[in-house]
């Protein structure tokens, strides 16, 4: 096992592409040991899309979900957007034409997906999410199209604030979430849909999906491939994940899949690259696409960019560290929290963890900010 010490990070800079979840967890353990580093998204502030699903719905809730980067990493931080990686001369292009040279990179740019594509700076992604909220509070008949997590969170959403309005969720799948959740886990979503009057329509797909505006109020007719047409006011889409790689599509283009992921090896480095990881939604590995996974690979890449600097053996990723399959707030007096091996913990514990305030409060915390009231 390597050591995961903290001697001699000063003396290397490390290039940290993306400020999402786990690119901050890793600055922020980075400045712990007052590591030599720099941090770059083209964003000016960490962007909480776990709870957009509440900041699209609920009035005055946006204000919480976006904590500027500089209060928190200074100098540390540069605002930029990535448009180039040379890997032999370790340079990196900004959109602007600045270059920032490194020692070693870390890509960690995150995915594009419900709720993850809104950017801009604090007052603008606020702004973005205040006309959503006007245009669903203004809509009778709501549906959701994609009944993964996001979908299923989002109808609860609107359900729990809004209980009069009509909500239908559209999913595609044979059953709600994912192939991997069990029956059990199942059951308990769809019964608290259930409860709170959502209209769940499974194993059926949208067919007129891109002629249907997404956030924007109107009348539509929404039609499914089984031949059925459900009014909606408002169309809300929920669906589909992808990596977001502009930020290394040129550069790193022969180490990625055909989807748009980095290859990595089991310590999380670039396949074929030596001084470069990557970790999170970006990557290849097989763990779900949640924040809490990147977390735990920010915290990987912590300690083996000390064992790199320090010339000790790297430390592997192992997937057993994830013990949590999945947490989802139903609403703010509701959720569903799984542990990887099916068992489902009392519910109180994802509600006071999770749905209460969608860990805005956490998320400032670590980042030394206070929370807007």
């Amino acid at each position: 096992m390597g050591s995961g010490g903290s001697s001699h990070l000063e003396d290397k800079h490390v290039l940290i592409i993306g400020a999402g979840y786990g690119g901050v967890q890793l600055a922020l353990t980075l400045m712990k040991k007052k590591a030599n580093f720099t941090i770059v998204d083209q964003k000016e502030c960490l962007h909480h899309n776990v709870a957009a699903v509440r900041a699209i719905i609920q009035p005055g809730f946006a204000k919480k979900t976006v904590i500027p980067y500089e209060p928190t990493f200074g100098s540390h931080f540069r605002r930029g957007k990535v448009t180039k990686i040379d890997v032999e001369t370790k340079k990196v292009t900004l959109e602007d034409g600045t270059e920032l040279t490194y020692d070693i990179l870390v890509v960690a740019s995150g995915s594009f997906g419900p709720m993850k594509e809104i950017e801009g700076s604090c007052e603008e992604i606020i702004a973005k999410y205040s006309k959503v909220v006007e245009q669903v509070k203004e809509s009778r008949d709501v549906v959701v199209v994609g009944g993964g997590p996001v979908g299923v969170e989002v109808a609860a959403e609107v359900a729990t604030i809004y209980p009069d309005k009509k909500v239908t969720v559209i999913h595609g799948g044979k059953q709600l979430i994912n192939p991997e959740a069990t029956n059990k886990f199942v059951e308990k979503v769809t019964t608290l849909l259930k409860d709170m009057h959502v209209e769940v329509l499974i194993d059926d797909i949208v067919e007129n999906l891109d002629e249907l505006p997404d956030q924007v109020r109107g009348s539509y007719e929404v039609k499914t491939q089984k031949g059925k047409t459900v009014h909606a006011d408002i169309v809300l889409k929920c669906t589909g994940l992808k990596p977001n790689s502009s930020s290394y599509s040129n550069g790193l283009s022969s180490h990625m899949t055909e989807h748009g992921f980095l290859k990595v090896n089991e310590y999380l480095e670039v396949e074929g690259l030596k001084e470069v990881f990557a970790f999170g939604d970006c990557c290849n590995s097989k763990e779900p696409k949640l924040a809490y996974v990147a977390k735990l690979q920010a915290d990987l890449v912590a300690k083996n960019l000390a064992n790199l600097i320090n010339k000790q053996p790297l430390d592997p990723w192992k997937s057993d560290a994830v013990k949590i399959f999945m947490g989802l707030s139903m609403g703010s007096r509701h959720g569903v929290l799984a542990l990887k091996n099916g068992y489902i913990l009392p519910e109180f514990i994802i509600v006071n963890v999770k749905s209460k305030d969608m860990m805005t409060g956490s998320y400032f915390k670590d980042m030394h900010q206070q929370i807007p009231a």
